[in-house]
């Protein structure tokens, strides 16, 4: 955690906000740094550090590819590394989510939202 502007400067904060915001930056980590552990929230789970997740990315990955080539639709249309990556965020609860994930609502949902659900269904919550 940085101590000194100096510290802040190593991080690659700019100038600027060096000037305007590095004194309350370091305010808030001293802050933060005397709390007891018990005080702290829990760190943020990181989808990428989930148990499965390559192995879950890979098969929705060939479900997709299956998919695709079924109904002759370009996989890269079908779903994108973005879109996987929501509908995994979204089935382990890991963000706050509002909506469906877009491969299993609208268009995408009518072609493999079921597929989708049953693939999920081997990577636990």
């Amino acid at each position: 955690m940085p101590g000194s502007l100096g510290e802040l400067d190593s991080l690659g904060l700019s100038g600027s906000e060096i000037r305007f915001h590095g004194k309350t930056l370091l305010a808030l980590v001293e802050k933060a740094q005397a709390l007891p552990e018990e005080a702290l929230p829990q760190p943020m789970l990181n989808l990428m550090d989930m148990p499965g997740y390559r192995k879950a990315f890979k098969a929705i990955k060939s479900l997709i590819t299956d998919v695709s080539e079924t109904h002759k639709i370009s996989a890269e249309l079908l779903a994108s590394r973005r879109q996987i990556n929501q509908l995994l965020n979204w089935h382990w609860k890991l963000k706050p989510q509002n909506n469906l994930p877009e491969l299993i609502s609208g268009w995408r949902g009518e072609l493999m939202a079921e597929a989708l659900h049953n693939l999920l269904q081997e990577y636990p919550q």
